[in-house]
C-alpha cells in the first residue's frame, strides 16, 4: 500500500481506494466514454453528460446541469455509465484531481474516475477528503503527453474513515466553516472602496489558509469536533 498522506487514527477504519462492497466503503469505481460527435443522433436527449473543465471552471462541490446531454441511444452506444446522485466524480486528467458530487443521474466522459460509496463512507467526506490530498494525486499522476491518473496507482492509497456519525460531524464544521468564507466573499463582490477591498481580500486570503488547515486536522483525526465547540 501507498503511504497515506494524512495521518490515519488507529481507531478509524483503515482501507484503500480500490473498490470492495465487504468492507463498504467504496462499492464501485467506473470511468466513462464519448459517443460518437459525429453522430447526431447521440446527442441533445435528456442525459446529463460531465467533462473535467465544468468542474474545473466551477469550483462548487454539487453539480446538478451539463453543458452537453446525450440521448438514450447515445448512452447505449458508448462506454459510458448512468451514475446515481451523490458519485464522487473525480478528473483524472486535464486537470488532476478535479473533484464533485453529482445531484442527478449523470454520466462523464473518459477523463473521470466516478467513485460509488458503501454504507461506511459518506460521498461528501470523500470528496472532502480527496480534495485535501490534492498533492498526492499529483505525485502519483504521470503521462508523456500529460499528466493522468492510473487506477493501478490510486488504488493503493490508503484512507482512514471515521465513524458515520463522526464523518456527519465533520461535514457539518466543513460546511459552516466555508460558509463563512463565502459569506466574506460575497462582501468583497459588494465593495466600492479600493482600500476596504484591499483589506477585506487579505482577510478572505488568511480565512480559506485557516480553514484548509482545520480541514486538514479534522480529516486526518488530530482534531475533534468537540475541541472546536470548546473553543
Amino acid at each position: 500500500m501507498a503511504d497515506s498522506y494524512l495521518f490515519m487514527p488507529d481507531q478509524w477504519l483503515h482501507t484503500t481506494l480500490e473498490p470492495n462492497p465487504e468492507v463498504g466503503a467504496i462499492l464501485k469505481v467506473n470511468s466513462g466514454s464519448t459517443p460518437k460527435t459525429e453522430v447526431d443522433e447521440y446527442w441533445d436527449g435528456d442525459i446529463s453528460w460531465l467533462t473535467p473543465k465544468e468542474i474545473t471552471r466551477n469550483k462548487a462541490m454539487f453539480v446538478s446541469s451539463t453543458e452537453r446531454t446525450i440521448t438514450e441511444l447515445g448512452l447505449s452506444n458508448c462506454g459510458t455509465r448512468l451514475l446515481p446522485p451523490s458519485t464522487v466524480m473525480m478528473s483524472k486528467r486535464a486537470p488532476v484531481g478535479a473533484i464533485a458530487v453529482n445531484t442527478v443521474p449523470m454520466c462523464t466522459n473518459q477523463g473521470f474516475l466516478n467513485f460509488q460509496c458503501g454504507p461506511k463512507l459518506r460521498p461528501l467526506y470523500l470528496a472532502h477528503w480527496l480534495r485535501i490530498n490534492k498533492p498526492y494525486l499529483d505525485a502519483v499522476s504521470n503521462g508523456s503527453t500529460y499528466e493522468e491518473l492510473y487506477k493501478s496507482e490510486l488504488f493503493e492509497f490508503q484512507i482512514a474513515i471515521p465513524s458515520v456519525e463522526e464523518q456527519d460531524e465533520i461535514l457539518e464544521v466543513v460546511s459552516a466553516l466555508e460558509f463563512s468564507l463565502h459569506s466574506h466573499n460575497t462582501l468583497t463582490f459588494k465593495t466600492l472602496d479600493l482600500s476596504l477591498l484591499i483589506e477585506l481580500e487579505k482577510e478572505e486570503k488568511e480565512l480559506g489558509s485557516a480553514i484548509n488547515q482545520v480541514k486538514f486536522l479534522l480529516f486526518s483525526g488530530k482534531l475533534q469536533v468537540s475541541e472546536l465547540s470548546k473553543g
